[in-house]
């Protein structure tokens, strides 16, 4: 079985872990630990499989609907929800050559110059969630929230946080799916992730990803 609290142990320190399983491997693992599936569609499942598709094909409310097979902006998932899970695992069946970026963010304190400290804690975003919708800085507490495809920016300091996450995409790490059955976690309180431009070839890249709630092991 994986040893999934190894992984979180890693994730927690450098942003995100890997390994090699299978996704029914995940979730026996993560029953064991009393980790909590959440669903980052309301209507959809706690799995759910991710493809590239056009603008034109894809969810209205999703960043394909944005941006389509090209690069994806860093984001955070589940921003849209009151309390966003505090894990996201994907994996891949097959090798392709989309890679995931991946930046863990350094800003829940003000460790270098640069860095819009104020702004991450108090620039105000509408959190667009339909009727549950509701106002929120990207840096509560020790957890971030950040998807410029549900978060529109309320404020100059708001604004300021949108142009340090667009800058900060050039210094994210490069993910590879280079092996079968390859694991990634993420650990979505601190690190923002994207999708690479989908590569020649890769159309048909399928990641299954779900989502989890750690309870004590946060």
């Amino acid at each position: 079985m994986i040893d999934l609290r190894a992984l979180l142990v890693t994730a927690r320190k450098d942003g995100w872990a890997s390994g090699l399983g299978e996704i029914d491997d995940v979730r026996n693992a993560a029953d064991a630990l009393d980790w909590e599936e959440i669903r980052i569609r309301r209507s959809g499942p706690p799995v759910s499989t991710l493809r590239p598709v056009e603008t034109s094909e894809a969810n209205p409310r999703s960043l394909s609907a944005v941006y389509g097979k090209g690069l994806q902006p860093l984001h955070t998932d589940g921003a849209h929800l009151s309390k966003p899970p505090d894990l996201v695992i994907l994996m891949s069946e097959d090798i392709n050559s989309t890679p995931t970026l991946l930046w863990k963010n350094p800003t829940l304190r003000e460790t270098r110059i640069g860095t819009p400290f104020e702004a991450l804690h108090h620039g105000m975003f509408l959190v667009q969630n339909g009727r549950d919708s509701f106002y929120a800085p990207t840096v509560e507490g020790q957890n971030c929230r950040y998807d410029p495809g549900c978060m529109t920016p309320c404020d100059s300091r708001a604004l300021k946080v949108v142009n340090y996450f667009e800058e900060a995409q050039s210094e994210a790490t490069a993910f590879d799916w280079s092996s079968e059955k390859k694991i990634l976690i993420i650990d979505n309180r601190r690190t923002l992730h994207a999708r690479s431009q989908v590569a020649e070839g890769d159309d048909g890249r399928e990641l299954t990803r779900i989502a989890y709630r750690t309870g004590g092991d946060a």
